[in-house]
C-alpha cells in the first residue's frame, strides 16, 4: 500500500509539473504508430536483425513497457484502435468490436459504417462498388485528438492506414481527416465526414508505379537461413494449415499479382509510411511551436500476413525485419523534416495472435513425444442469418444447441426452416450470441432460462473457456470469475450480445474455416502487445510495470495540460519525468 500511495504521489505531482515546461519547448508532431496484430514477443524475437534506427530506436534510445497489454476482452483491430486513439475502453468508446449485431433492425453492423456519408473520391464510372463509406459516428465518447483541438484549436489531427478501422478509429470525432486504403478499386479514400483535403489523396497518382515495383515478395536475405529456421516453426508439412491470400502460395517466393496482394505483403506498410510522408510534408505537420499536431498511424500488413501464415512463419520473421528497415527510413526522413527532438513517437499495437493450432499442436507433439488435440483448435458457432439461411445450415456446435434447447424446453424444432424464424440464437457475432427473442416469446420460453440452458451447454464444448449471460455482467461478476474485468471493461448493453463466450488459449473462432488464425481473446497470445515511446526528454530504459495502450492517451494529454481517457490509467511516468527535468534545466 506504501509503495502504491507513493507511486500515486509521484504520478500526480508530475501531472501538475508537466505544464510547466512551455508549449514551445515540448514536441511539435506527436506520432502513435499501431502495427496491427503486432505480439510483444516480436521485438525480442527478430531483436538480432533489426538495424540501429528501426526499433532499437525504441528499444535502446526510448521507454519500453514489456508487460503492456489490451485490458478488454475483445481484442480485435477496431475495440483496439479506438482504445489506443480514446485512452477509453470499449464499453466507454462505443466499439465493442470489428462488428456486432444489432436487434431492432436485424442487421450486422460495421464499426465505422455510416450512411449518411459518401466516398471521395467517389467511384468512377465502371469501378466496383466499394464497401460502406466510413466516420466515427459510432463511437460514443470523446478521443484524445478531439481533446487536443479543444486545447489546441489550429493543431491538427490525422489518421492515416489501410484500414478505415483504423484510421477512423484512432484520428476521433474532430479529425481533420483520416485516409484509408480502399481494396476494390486499389486506391487511398476518405469520406464526406471530413473537411475536403484533395492534397492528400494525390498519392493516388503514384500508386500503379508503386505496384508495378512490387510484383513479388521474397525473402529479404536480413536473417540468414539457419538463424530463420531457429527463429520460426514453419515445416512444409503444416503449409496447408496456411490460409494465404489468392495467388500467394503457401511458400516462397510470393507472387504479388494485384493491388489487394502487394498491400497483404509488407510493402502496404512501405505504402502507408509514404502517405504519411506525404501528409507531413503537405500540411507542414510540426512546424509551429506551441501548436502541437497529432499523427496516427496503422500498419495493417502485419495482420494481413499474420491471419495467413500465422506468428511462428517466415512470413511474419521477413515481414518484421522488413518493417523495421522501412520505419528507419522513415524515422530518418522524419529528423530531417521536423528536426530532432521536435517530435514523439509511441509504438504500440491493437491486439496479437494466437499462433495456428496445427502449429501448436506440432510443437506440443515435438515437446512431449505426444498428441493432444485439446491443446489448440478451433470452435465454431457460425450463422447463416437472415430469412434466406435454415437452421439445418448452421454450423454441427450451432445445430447441437438448438436441438438441446428445443428438447429442454419442449417445442419441436423444423431443422429445414429459416433460422431468422425458428432458431433460439438468432446470430453470432464474436464473442456474442444474440438470442431469439420473439421466436423463445412465441414458444413460452423464458428468456433468462434459455440464456443461462445455453450457456451451461456452451461451456461444456471443446476449446470455450467460459460463457456468461448478459445479465450475469450487468449484474457484475465475481473478481474471480475468468477475465472478469476484461469482459465488464468490453460488455455494453445496447451492442453486446446476450451471452458472451471466450475461448481457451489456443482455440479460436473458426466461421468454418479450417486454415489460417485470428485473435479476439484476453488470454497473453492476443492480449499482450508493443508499447514505447521515444522523444525529447523520454527517460530511457526497460519499465517492468503493468500499462496498456490506454496510457498512450493519458501521456499525451498529462504532458500537454488537459485531460483525456480513462482516469484509472496511470500516464507513462518516463514521459512526463523527462518532461519535468527539460523545464527545470537551466536556461
Amino acid at each position: 500500500m506504501k509503495l502504491r500511495a507513493a507511486a500515486l504521489r509521484l504520478t500526480l505531482a508530475l501531472l501538475l509539473f508537466a505544464p510547466a515546461l512551455g508549449a514551445a519547448d515540448k514536441p511539435s508532431l506527436v506520432l502513435v504508430i499501431s502495427v496491427d496484430q503486432m505480439r510483444a514477443d516480436y521485438l525480442d524475437r527478430f531483436r538480432p536483425w533489426f538495424g540501429d534506427d528501426g526499433f532499437k530506436r525504441f528499444l535502446e534510445r526510448g521507454a519500453v513497457f514489456p508487460r503492456a497489454a489490451q485490458r478488454h476482452a475483445t481484442t480485435f483491430t477496431a475495440p483496439g484502435h479506438a482504445s489506443i486513439g480514446s485512452g477509453l475502453d470499449p464499453r466507454d468508446h462505443g466499439i465493442i468490436g470489428n462488428r456486432w449485431f444489432d436487434t431492432t433492425s436485424g442487421t450486422s453492423i460495421y464499426c465505422t459504417e455510416d450512411p449518411d456519408v459518401a466516398f471521395v473520391p467517389p467511384p468512377a464510372a465502371g469501378q466496383a462498388p466499394p464497401w460502406k463509406a466510413a466516420s466515427p459516428g459510432l463511437t460514443t465518447s470523446v478521443f484524445l485528438g478531439d481533446r487536443l483541438k479543444q486545447k489546441f484549436p489550429r493543431a491538427r489531427v490525422l489518421g492515416v492506414a489501410l484500414k478505415d478501422r483504423a484510421a477512423v478509429l484512432m484520428a476521433g470525432r474532430k479529425a481533420d481527416a483520416a485516409i484509408w486504403f480502399e481494396e476494390k478499386n486499389s486506391r487511398f479514400v476518405t469520406s464526406t465526414y471530413y473537411p475536403p483535403h484533395p492534397e492528400l489523396l494525390a498519392i493516388n497518382d503514384t500508386l500503379p508505379a508503386f505496384f508495378a515495383a512490387h510484383r513479388t515478395w521474397e525473402l529479404s536475405g536480413r536473417i540468414p537461413p539457419a538463424a530463420l529456421d531457429a527463429a520460426t516453426f514453419d515445416p512444409p508439412e503444416l503449409s496447408a494449415a496456411k490460409n494465404p491470400p489468392a495467388g500467394f502460395g503457401a511458400t516462397f517466393p510470393h507472387p504479388l499479382t494485384t493491388p489487394k496482394a502487394v498491400v497483404a505483403s509488407p510493402f502496404g506498410n512501405e505504402l502507408v509510411l509514404a502517405l504519411a510522408r506525404s501528409a507531413i510534408e503537405k500540411w507542414s505537420l510540426g512546424s509551429r511551436a506551441g501548436e502541437p499536431d497529432l499523427l496516427f498511424i496503422g500498419l495493417s500488413s502485419t495482420d494481413y500476413i499474420g491471419h495467413a501464415f500465422g506468428p511462428d512463419s517466415k512470413e511474419i520473421a521477413d515481414g518484421i525485419v522488413r518493417l523495421d528497415a522501412t520505419l528507419q527510413a522513415f524515422f530518418g526522413w522524419l529528423d530531417r523534416r521536423v528536426g530532432k527532438g521536435r517530435s514523439m513517437a509511441f509504438l504500440t499495437a491493437d491486439h496479437g495472435v494466437t499462433p495456428l493450432p496445427e502449429v501448436a499442436r506440432a510443437k506440443y507433439r515435438q515437446r512431449t513425444g505426444k498428441d493432444d488435440p485439446t491443446v489448440a483448435g478451433r470452435v465454431n458457432l457460425d450463422n447463416r442469418g437472415g430469412d434466406a439461411g435454415k437452421v439445418s445450415e448452421d454450423s454441427d456446435e450451432r445445430l447441437a444447441i438448438e436441438l438441446a434447447v428445443a428438447k429442454r424446453f419442449g417445442y419441436p424444432l423444423d431443422e429445414s426452416a429459416a433460422n431468422f424464424h425458428e432458431g433460439a440464437v438468432l446470430f453470432f457475432e464474436e464473442p456474442g450470441l444474440y438470442l431469439n427473442k420473439a421466436t423463445l416469446a412465441r414458444r413460452g420460453a423464458p428468456i433468462e432460462a434459455v440464456k443461462e440452458a445455453i450457456r451451461d451447454l456452451v461451456r461444456a464444448m471443446p476449446g470455450v473457456e467460459t460463457a456468461y449471460t448478459n445479465t450475469e455482467i450487468a449484474d457484475g461478476l465475481p473478481p474471480d470469475a475468468p477475465h472478469a474485468l476484461a469482459v465488464a471493461r468490453s460488455f455494453r448493453a445496447d451492442r453486446s450480445g446476450d451471452l458472451f463466450v471466450l475461448l481457451k488459449p489456443g482455440w479460436m473462432w473458426s466461421y468454418g474455416r479450417e486454415a489460417g488464425t485470428t485473435h479476439g481473446q484476453p488470454n497473453d497470445d492476443d492480449a499482450r502487445v508493443p508499447l514505447a515511446v521515444w522523444g525529447p526528454g523520454v527517460a530511457a530504459g526497460s519499465y517492468d510495470t503493468p500499462t496498456s495502450p490506454l496510457a498512450i492517451a493519458r501521456t499525451v494529454a498529462a504532458l500537454y495540460g488537459f485531460e483525456a481517457g480513462e482516469p484509472d490509467v496511470p500516464p507513462l511516468q518516463p514521459v512526463l519525468a523527462g518532461a519535468a527535468s527539460l523545464a527545470a534545466a537551466p536556461r
